[in-house]
């Protein structure tokens, strides 16, 4: 081969070999022009920041060329396995680290594994950047991330078919449809080896950081990650959030003194049930509370009092007679009742760790928690099984 065929041929050569070693590369479909036609790496730094708009730090950017391809060549130092997130944005935005998370198909960001000598590639679409991401590459384990954000999308389209309306009768319907979707979201990665996937799935079921109604779940990936990695900060992050969520199954309930609706102070460890107690968190002026206690539980108490079934209801109030007038009017004076009538500001509240309403417990004779937010259909059947057995 002459020296004039040679010279081109390494050229080429150099060229396929540095695009190879391009840390971060890949190819957009440019099918939407309301997107910036440039991609921006962040780092989350930590784990609350890992689907959180504006919290992570930009550290580069690349432009996608005429043909879709884009390279980023400068990384950190990055000895061990670091999640990052490729992120486009809307023309005129002005926060190159907003994430949008209302629904997963029109996300606008890919999470990444990466660790020093990795070559990550990424084939997308601009208008469904984080649906139509397909990862592949080096590091193997960006295969288990490709396997979750289509879980994801899936999940949702499964759970949040319901109609959007605001109708308060279908809250408690939509609210189930948000704990189906968390639990197998979560639960899709428990049998990872990496512990940044278990993050991104507990933050995923969750992006706004709200985790008072799944703590179950955040505990179990408490303990996933621990097992993996235990000193990793992100384990420690994911632990410490647990130790400050609600009670979950098999936890003892605490001994509170309540202010009762006759004016009297009682232990609550004293008013528990000789077989089962339903500790009902409701409010007056909360629609479900109310359809809940007309619907299901004066149906429940007048069957299963006689054998063992007590309710104590406690009423996030500020009105004594709101909130005595709605305990007659639904019927619910079967059973014992308790308020602060301090409003949200309650100090049981407080001890439970909690702050949204409707929401229960339900108590064995000795106070041991045996099931939380069951609601409709579903406490009944639950009560009922309990009583047949």
């Amino acid at each position: 081969m002459s020296l004039r065929n040679i010279i081109p041929a390494l050229l080429v050569l150099t060229f396929s070999w540095s695009c190879s070693q391009s840390p971060i590369s890949g190819h957009i479909t440019l099918d939407d022009e309301e997107k910036q036609k440039q991609v921006f790496l962040i780092d989350p730094g930590h784990f609350s920041a890992l689907a959180s708009s504006f919290e992570g730090k930009v550290i580069d950017s690349a432009a996608i060329d005429a043909e879709g391809h884009f390279k980023i060549t400068k990384m950190p130092d990055t000895p061990q396995d670091k999640i990052f997130l490729l992120a486009i944005q809307q023309n005129g935005n002005a926060y190159n680290n907003k994430l949008e998370n209302d629904h997963p198909d029109e996300g606008n960001y890919i999470p990444i594994i990466y660790k020093n000598g990795d070559a990550v590639n990424i084939e997308s679409r601009l208008k469904s950047f984080t649906q139509s991401a397909k990862i592949s590459g080096k590091p193997d384990i960006n295969q288990e991330i490709n396997v979750l954000i289509q879980t994801r999308s899936e999940l949702y389209r499964k759970y949040f078919s319901l109609p959007t309306d605001t109708d308060e009768e279908n809250l408690l319907l939509k609210e189930k449809a948000l704990y189906d979707f968390q639990k197998e979201l979560i639960t899709s990665s428990q049998n990872s080896k990496n512990i940044l996937v278990h993050a991104l799935a507990l933050r995923w079921a969750a992006p706004n950081g709200d985790y008072e109604r799944i703590p179950e779940f955040v505990k179990q990936t408490c303990a996933e990650m621990t097992a993996l990695s235990p000193d990793h900060p992100w384990t420690v992050q994911v632990c410490k959030a647990s130790s400050m969520l609600p009670l979950t199954k098999g936890d003892t309930f605490p001994d509170f003194a309540l202010p009762m609706s006759d004016g009297d102070t009682i232990q609550l460890k004293k008013m528990l049930g000789t077989q089962l107690t339903i500790i009902d968190l409701w409010a007056s002026w909360c629609a479900p509370c109310r359809q809940e206690n007309r619907n299901i539980l004066v149906p429940l108490w007048d069957k299963y009092h006689d054998q063992g079934l007590q309710i104590i209801g406690y009423a996030l109030d500020s009105s004594h007679k709101g909130w005595v007038n709605a305990i007659k009017k639904d019927g619910a004076d079967r059973w014992l009742h308790a308020s602060h009538l301090e409003g949200d500001v309650s100090p049981f509240m407080d001890v439970l760790k909690m702050s949204t309403i409707p929401a229960n417990y339900v108590l064995d004779a000795d106070g041991q928690v045996l099931a939380k937010n069951l609601h409709g259909d579903e406490l009944t059947e639950w009560v009922d099984q309990f009583f047949k057995d």
